[in-house]
């Protein structure tokens, strides 16, 4: 049953970004690891957050599927406040469960107080994040899963790896290339995603 699988600690997009800015008054962020990086990132990635909820522009295609939806839908992102992937596309996933509250619920989880949760999502075997999460709300049951980013992004970095760059290097051109795609590429996979499920 959905309500033994899904962890219980969960937010919605407003209660995650309260919790964030609270965390970040105490010079603190999410998960174990409370070095001043994480911390420096966690606040750049609420700034980024927020700048992207106020520029997004839907794609068209997205938005007629999401307006077609029939069932109603569980949404749960796996996420950590610190992960700089998770800043660029919870607020793409924040406007498609905004554009249609009545079939879809969005809810938020941490993946380093659900590691058995997260370990059912696994990249390549690493807990990679952020990891979306569908759920068919009157059958109780999975129906989809994506993440942690999208395929051109993710070969982008394979590329990045091979080429020897670091990972301070190299995660400063993802998050460039994230403000050059200006979402669309997210947009344009969530929306093969949410056209497979009906």
């Amino acid at each position: 049953m959905l309500v033994n699988t899904v962890p219980q600690r969960r937010f919605d997009y407003e209660a995650y970004l309260s919790f964030v800015k609270e965390l970040l008054v105490n010079n603190s962020t999410t998960g174990p690891d409370q070095s001043d990086f994480l911390v420096k990132f966690t606040a750049l990635n609420l700034t980024r957050m927020q700048r992207i909820v106020k520029t997004f522009i839907f794609e068209e295609e997205l938005q007629t599927i999401i307006s077609q939806l029939k069932k109603r839908y569980l949404f749960i992102v796996i996420t950590e406040a610190w992960c700089g992937d998770a800043a660029q596309i919870l607020p793409i996933i924040y406007h498609i469960a905004t554009a249609n509250p009545t079939h879809i619920d969005l809810q938020l989880v941490l993946r380093d107080e659900n590691p058995l949760f997260m370990d059912k999502y696994l990249t390549n075997g690493t807990r990679s994040i952020p990891k979306l999460i569908i759920y068919d709300l009157a059958t109780a049951k999975e129906v989809v899963h994506w993440g942690p980013r999208p395929k051109q992004l993710q070969l982008y970095i394979n590329d990045l790896k091979a080429k020897g760059l670091d990972k301070e290097e190299w995660i400063e051109r993802v998050m460039l290339w994230y403000t050059k795609d200006k979402t669309i590429t997210t947009q344009k996979e969530l929306a093969e995603l949410l056209d497979s499920m009906e």
